[in-house]
Parts: C-alpha cells; sequence; structure tokens
C-alpha cells in the first residue's frame, strides 16, 4: 500500500508538471519568462545560492509580475528555485552528493530513453540524430566548449523524445537540466574528450540494427563518462 502511494503521488506531480508547462505555452509571456530565467540558471548566469529579486527579473525581462511568479513556481517544482520561509527564494543551490544523486537517477531514466528510441524513433527522428552525429565526428575540433554542448544537449533531447512517452521525457528533461548546470559550472574546466561524443555514434548505430542492449550501455557508459569528468575537477 505505501508503495502504492509513493507511486501515485509521483505520477500526480509529474502530471501536474506536464499540466503547468502546457498552460505556461498558452501564454507568450509566462513561457517567455520560464524559458529566459531558465536558461540563466542553468547557465550560472544566475549563480547557484543567489537570491532572487521579482522586482529585478520584472525590469531585466519587461515583463509583469504575474509571468515572472508562474515561471518561479514551474522552476522550483523543477528543483532550480527553492523558497525559504522568511528569507526569500534562491537559485537551488548545488552540493557534491546532488552530482551522484542526478547521476543515478540520469543512469537509469536515460539508459531506457535509449532503449524505447531504439524501438520507437520515427525515420524523421533517426535522419536528425544521424545528421547531428555525422556533423560532429566529421571534425570535433571545430566547435567550441558551448557549441559541443549545444550539440551535446540536442542529441539527449532527440534521443529522449524518440522514446515517445511524455512522463518520462518530463523526468529527463528536469534531471537533464540539474546535470548542464553543473557542466556550466565547470565548462572552463573540461576538455572535448570529456563529452564522449563517439558514445553517440553507437547509440545511432544500435537503433539502425535495433539493439536495444547496445543502446542502454552506449547511454550509461556517456553518462558515466561525463560523471567522472566532473569528479576530476572537484
Amino acid at each position: 500500500m505505501t508503495g502504492f502511494l509513493i507511486y501515485f503521488k509521483y505520477i500526480r506531480y509529474t502530471v501536474q508538471s506536464v499540466i503547468t508547462l502546457t498552460e505556461m505555452a498558452t501564454g507568450t509571456d509566462s513561457h517567455k519568462a520560464y524559458t529566459k530565467i531558465k536558461e540563466r540558471i542553468i547557465t550560472t548566469q544566475m549563480p547557484p545560492g543567489s537570491v532572487i529579486h521579482e522586482s529585478e527579473l520584472m525590469k531585466q525581462l519587461k515583463l509583469g509580475r504575474t509571468p515572472i511568479r508562474e515561471a518561479l513556481k514551474q522552476l522550483q517544482a523543477e528543483k532550480l528555485v527553492v523558497v525559504a520561509p522568511r528569507r526569500g527564494m534562491f537559485v537551488s543551490d548545488i552540493a557534491i552528493t546532488d552530482l551522484q544523486n542526478i547521476h543515478e537517477v540520469r543512469l537509469e531514466l536515460e539508459s531506457l530513453c535509449a532503449r524505447l528510441a531504439v524501438e520507437r524513433a520515427t525515420p524523421a527522428q533517426l535522419a536528425e540524430i544521424d545528421g547531428l552525429v555525422t556533423r560532429l565526428l566529421a571534425d570535433e575540433s571545430r566547435y567550441d566548449q558551448n557549441q559541443l554542448m549545444e550539440m551535446d544537449c540536442r542529441l539527449h533531447y532527440l534521443i529522449a523524445q524518440a522514446a515517445g512517452n511524455e512522463l518520462l521525457f518530463t523526468e529527463f528533461e528536469m534531471l537533464y537540466n540539474l546535470s548542464l548546470r553543473i557542466w556550466h559550472l565547470y565548462l572552463d574546466r573540461l576538455q572535448p574528450a570529456d563529452l564522449d561524443i563517439q558514445a553517440f555514434a553507437e547509440i545511432l548505430a544500435a537503433i539502425k540494427t535495433q539493439d536495444a542492449g547496445r543502446a542502454d550501455r552506449a547511454m550509461r557508459r556517456h553518462i558515466t563518462h561525463f560523471q567522472d569528468s566532473i569528479k576530476q575537477h572537484l
């Protein structure tokens, strides 16, 4: 019974998150606020632990209080913002334990995404993954750190979308964003090899040959490589 209640709460939270994002998408200002504030947090322009001032965001983004608050509420649900009673609102801090916790969950969620992508990827999705991997492998050295990270991000999103499961995608996105924020903290210290782009070539080959096990292993290797690369700079 306890397990059922935990599962029910998990599903309710996930569905509420999807509904909130859908509502925000219909309101241009709310969606704009959400997108811009999230980008600032993930890229650490708004540093971990920093105080959030609604009035400053309103001025900077040229948006009203209501869309700013709606955006911050959603970002709180995604663990990027925290509210401290009688103290205010802050960008979520990053602790060393966060790296391990995020790693453990991403390992399972994204390996599932990779396995499902083998079964469900559409020809258009496969072509997009193929094109991006081909560009990367053709000359990885031509891209700077930011460009490589953007392409890595796009590939993760493409694979998660190809899994064809909205609930899984919602959870993937939240965990990936938390992981991406850690990556940005150490961006100036990382090397292109730290991204392990070759793993995506393995996943691509696995989708083409319908080998779910190979896709699973390649994704796990890729995420573990990220974990090990970050650990070297802690």
